[in-house]
């Protein structure tokens, strides 16, 4: 039986790596992802979430003591070291679950197993994935995007400079999906990938 690829799949935010991973799983990969993790991992009452509310303070609360995750992101990019503090909570367990999820699909029938993360490196998550394909897109196209998702000009920026450069993305790359053209594009490229995977 031909060995599952366990495939990480990362880039800066609004590099369309979510949209890409949506492609993955209509070509019948099991699709793992981390956002969605991190959502379960910050329930109510969970042992993030007390650390949470301890470190950040129940400012970052809704009613119903779910955590505003805007209100969250808004205070842990204001201010550096915030951010690091926060992964330091979040992502021992993400890993965690992340990776039990892998073994599970690995039993499954599907070839592909993706990981979609985009914090895949400082998750430590590379010794679990067979490739590396990171997403990337210009600046100014990913800007825009965060603009039309109602992120300031400013607050775009900022979470931008909080990520790695395309460069460093590059580095940890076995493949390379550009996408700066049209859906179709995007599309043609993806295809082609897991045709030679």
């Amino acid at each position: 039986m031909k060995k599952k690829i366990v495939i990480g799949l990362t880039g800066p935010i609004a590099s369309g790596k979510n949209m890409v991973s949506k492609m993955f799983a209509k070509r019948g990969a099991f699709v793992i992802d981390a956002d969605t993790i991190g959502h379960q991992v910050i329930a109510p009452q969970s042992k993030a979430w007390h650390e949470i509310v301890k470190v950040f303070g129940s400012k970052v609360l809704n009613r119903g003591g779910i955590v505003n995750r805007k209100k969250l992101a808004g205070i842990v990019f204001s201010k550096q070291g915030l951010l690091k503090k926060l992964d330091k909570i979040a992502h021992p367990e993400m890993r965690r679950i992340i990776s039990a999820k892998i073994k599970l699909a690995k039993m499954s029938k599907k070839k592909h197993i993706v990981v979609n993360a985009a914090l895949l490196i400082e998750m430590k998550l590379l010794p679990l994935v067979d490739k590396v394909i990171v997403v990337l897109a210009p600046k100014n196209v990913r800007i825009r995007r965060m603009l039309k998702s109602g992120l300031s000009r400013q607050e775009a920026l900022v979470r931008i400079r909080a990520q790695r450069s395309d460069q460093s993305y590059r580095k940890s790359a076995d493949i390379v999906i550009g996408n700066n053209k049209t859906i179709f594009d995007l599309k043609k490229n993806v295809i082609k990938v897991i045709s030679k995977l």
